[in-house]
């Protein structure tokens, strides 16, 4: 049986599965340490977790809950548009019929 990691999202403060939320890391290469989403969970370093919503997303920015989960200031100025071509992206998944699970087609 495999254990699911738990973790909490800095939007709702809510505990749940990994599986379920949305990986937020620090872009390093920006001169200002900007905040990128991490569709693949491999990228290296600290990472802030929020679920797939738009709710929990705009209240981690305005709560300024990006810069307390990293420990330093950050530019989140751009998450509300990665989260928008992340919905974007995934309503077309959706509307293709391809199924990530199984890799079959509808």
């Amino acid at each position: 049986m495999k254990l699911h990691q738990q973790r909490t999202c800095i939007g709702c403060r809510t505990i749940t599965s990994q599986d379920e939320l949305l990986r937020w890391v620090l872009n390093q290469e920006a001169p200002l340490r900007g905040v990128q989403l991490d569709l693949s969970g491999a990228a290296s370093g600290r990472g802030a977790w929020t679920h797939g919503t738009e709710k929990c997303v705009q209240h981690a920015v305005r709560r300024k809950a990006f810069s307390r989960a990293f420990r330093s200031s950050v530019n989140d100025s751009c998450v509300a548009q990665q989260f928008a071509a992340y919905e974007d992206q995934s309503a077309k998944g959706r509307l293709s019929g391809n199924h990530d699970e199984s890799g079959s087609e509808i």
